[in-house]
């Protein structure tokens, strides 16, 4: 019996583990709790990325129309005022759809994080 406590005395001094430095579990429970708290973060700045798109949306659709009604307005050739109204409603598509790839990419950062 007593050389079973023994053998198992020595077994159980081989799978203590030493910490590197004494304040380590304090470090590890720190970091912990920085990234739960970016998480959050990250979760706010979501939620603010799609209100500043959908209200850039409304303004961008406000200023287009706007911009399209003083072209007509304005004393040149037809070809011309169609030229620049196109060009306007081009350019607001290119940001729309760029802006609607950069929000994308957010969430499914955010979706990847959640995961791992």
């Amino acid at each position: 019996m007593d050389k079973e406590q023994e053998k198992f005395k020595r077994v159980m001094r081989m799978s203590k583990i030493e910490v590197p430095f004494e304040d380590f579990e304090q470090r590890v429970m720190q970091r912990i709790v920085r990234v739960e708290k970016a998480k959050m973060g990250a979760l706010s700045n979501k939620k603010c990325a799609i209100a500043f798109f959908l209200l850039g949306t409304i303004c961008g659709m406000i200023l287009n129309n706007y911009l399209l009604a003083k072209i007509q307005v304005i004393d040149i050739a037809a070809d011309y005022k169609n030229y620049i109204g196109i060009f306007c409603q081009l350019v607001f598509a290119v940001l729309i759809c760029f802006f609607c790839l950069q929000l994308w990419r957010l969430i499914a950062i955010q979706r990847y994080k959640s995961s791992h």
